[in-house]
């Protein structure tokens, strides 16, 4: 097929964001045999003005997606994220191209629902939509004229590269990746963590939060390379199957993985393949452990990488996205598969 993707692929980042969703799902859907022509809305939009800001552009951007869609006729035009996008757009591509499936994925957590009213708004023209939140959030969206559906955070063989659990000289047993959002609890929990780590002299390193710098790009990747074990920790970890996308750079990168026991996430990722934690007690006392017995630790961290690599590849994600938004049988028995909505 030809294939529209629209997302905002962060050319303006200058590759410090190579590791995010929408390139992998691009990758993925080539990989299935697909042309894929992309479109960074944001970055396109900020072209369509001098002044350089993207919601002064966005009506460019939006004249520029219908030339597109003229010139290559695709038979999906896929949307990630792309807030400022007009719905006129999505309506005019419906009634000239009544062929073409529009399907739509969105990595953001859904309980954030004052976020969401562009979607609400695409959702007339819209064949499919892709969350990767599940249960009620995402049953709100179903629509009769669209399918809704759960997507695990994407993958990719070239991207998550390292196998962590193989190396042996490391700097530090355990990260954390992330902010602290100015939330009293989550800070809390991540300040006590960090501070029964340094009790018990486990070298860690915290990054994005305590004064400490985040990092991206290479660097991420540096630290990543230097690390045994890591923290995925979201905002809100009591949402059916939300995680942010850290789930798959730590595991798909080798490293040990601890996770809050999110709602239904066992059926991603089982107790072999990650370690689940209740509380911050109980996620120190696990991480001593490990620390402790480094081939236990190999052992899961190494399951929970072919997991993902298995699972959880772009091509395999892609594939099921294109299997609903054509409304087809689905190939295989996909391990979320009761978060179809159709």
């Amino acid at each position: 097929m030809k294939i529209l993707h629209i997302a905002n692929f962060g050319f303006n980042k200058q590759g410090a964001h190579f590791y995010c969703t929408d390139r992998k799902i691009s990758a993925g859907l080539i990989e299935n045999g697909h042309f894929v022509y992309d479109f960074s809305f944001r970055d396109m939009a900020r072209m369509g003005t001098i002044f350089k800001t993207k919601k002064l552009g966005a009506n460019w951007a939006n004249k520029e997606i219908l030339k597109i869609v003229e010139n290559l006729e695709p038979d999906l035009v896929l949307i990630g994220h792309s807030d400022l996008m007009s719905p006129l757009v999505l309506k005019e591509i419906k009634q000239c191209y009544p062929k073409t499936k529009i399907a739509f994925w969105y990595v953001d957590p859904l309980y954030l629902e004052q976020k969401l009213g562009f979607i609400h708004q695409f959702s007339p023209y819209l064949d499919a939509i892709f969350c990767t939140t599940g249960g009620e959030y995402l049953k709100k969206l179903k629509q009769p004229n669209l399918s809704v559906a759960y997507m695990p955070n994407v993958g990719h063989r070239n991207v998550e590269h390292l196998k962590q659990f193989d190396v042996d000289n490391i700097e530090n047993d355990f990260i954390f990746c992330g902010v602290v959002y100015k939330e009293p609890e989550r800070e809390k929990f991540l300040k006590d963590l960090t501070d029964t780590l340094s009790s018990n002299q486990i070298p860690h390193q915290f990054y994005g939060c305590f004064g400490q710098a985040g990092v991206y790009g290479k660097a991420y990747y540096k630290v990543l390379a230097q690390a045994r074990m890591g923290l995925s920790y979201s905002r809100r970890n009591d949402v059916q199957l939300y995680s942010s996308d850290r789930i798959v750079q730590l595991t798909g990168n080798g490293l040990l993985t601890f996770s809050p026991r999110t709602p239904g996430f066992e059926k991603l990722y089982k107790e072999n393949e990650i370690v689940y934690f209740d509380d911050q007690n109980y996620l120190a006392v696990k991480i001593k452990f490990y620390v402790e017995n480094p081939d236990a630790a190999k052992k899961i961290a190494e399951a929970g990488w072919k997991k993902t690599k298995n699972s959880f590849n772009a091509q395999r994600i892609t594939q099921f996205m294109l299997e609903v938004t054509f409304d087809l049988p689905l190939s295989e028995d996909y391990e979320w598969a009761t978060e179809v909505y159709r």
